[in-house]
């Protein structure tokens, strides 16, 4: 087993499924960092994520287009978050409460949905499907170490890559990121200065239902080409523990994506390695336990942080 375990660490094997799965982690971890930064934290990355992994599917198996597959996924969770925002800022429902609503709607109304409409209720997985696709970088994907590193990826990796840098700039370099962080710190201080509070925190979660959109669409036409019920896993709540993990910046919510992916890589080629004498429930326990180090990591550093405030 430990063999054949190395040999997939060698031929970077792990790399690579390392970032698939970092790749929606990473995604909605972006959105919920948005809406965080807002001031309306967005719990509900997981129904999110599972609604538009059905939309997309449903629109690209119709259409045989994966580009309107993603985007109407894209659009159906920005629509629910704009449901929230209504709730959450229009009629003062508490966000968190709002958050946990779209969780249990996304489970419920994404399998109905698929027992309506397919007459299936564990999996739909559609002939023909159009997947994103993956990206070959012409002369590099020849390339022996370099090829595998950078070129056969799906497009979702490098639009997952590319947000970082995107959601640093929107954030650190542009009025609309010093309005974000204003609202966020200080609403009615904000206010006052005349920034449109409401239409800030409106437009957060519409960024986090995109980033989480986009994390759904590569969940079923990505990473899979079916929708299976409550195929998310939990992602949504590592997206949440990313986001602490980072400190509320993106750098640091990219390695803390790749911290996560590469337990959930780990994970898999354990349980695909003939001959594991581990036990597979202790297996799929990985990307748990080090959720819990990484929120318990993240308590310690900030209690650490106040003690040197203090003393300063």
């Amino acid at each position: 087993m430990w063999q054949s375990l190395w040999s997939q660490i060698m031929d970077l094997t792990l790399v690579v499924v390392m970032l698939r799965f970092m790749t929606p982690i990473l995604l909605s971890a972006l959105g919920g960092l948005i809406s965080e930064i807002a001031g309306v934290i967005n719990i509900g990355l997981e129904g999110l994520m599972l609604i538009s992994a059905f939309t997309s599917i449903a629109v690209g198996s119709a259409t045989g287009s994966w580009v309107l597959g993603t985007l109407a996924g894209v659009a159906a969770s920005v629509m629910i978050c704009y449901g929230m925002g209504f709730f959450s800022i229009k009629l003062k429902v508490d966000i968190i409460i709002a958050g946990f609503a779209v969780n249990i709607f996304g489970s419920g109304f994404t399998i109905f949905m698929m027992s309506r409409i397919y007459g299936v209720s564990g999996n739909y997985s559609p002939s023909g499907l159009n997947n994103i696709p993956a990206i070959n970088i012409p002369f590099i994907q020849h390339i022996p170490v370099l090829g595998k590193l950078l070129s056969g990826h799906s497009l979702m990796v490098w639009i997952a890559l590319i947000s970082v840098i995107f959601c640093m700039l929107l954030i650190y370099r542009t009025p609309y990121g010093v309005h974000l962080r204003s609202v966020g710190e200080a609403p009615e201080a904000a206010k006052s200065l005349g920034i449109p509070v409401n239409r800030i925190q409106y437009s957060a979660l519409a960024w986090s239902g995109v980033f989480a959109g986009l994390a759904g669409a590569y969940l079923s036409m990505g990473m899979t080409s079916m929708f299976v019920k409550d195929m998310t896993a939990g992602t949504g709540f590592l997206a949440l523990a990313v986001v602490l993990l980072g400190n509320r910046n993106p750098a640091g919510i990219f390695f803390g994506a790749i911290i996560f992916g590469l337990a959930s890589a780990v994970t898999t080629l354990v349980q695909t390695t003939p001959g594991s004498p581990i036990p597979s429930q202790f297996i799929q326990m990985i990307p748990y336990v080090v959720t819990i180090i990484a929120l318990v990591f993240f308590a310690v550093r900030k209690k650490r942080r106040r003690i040197v405030l203090a003393q300063g």
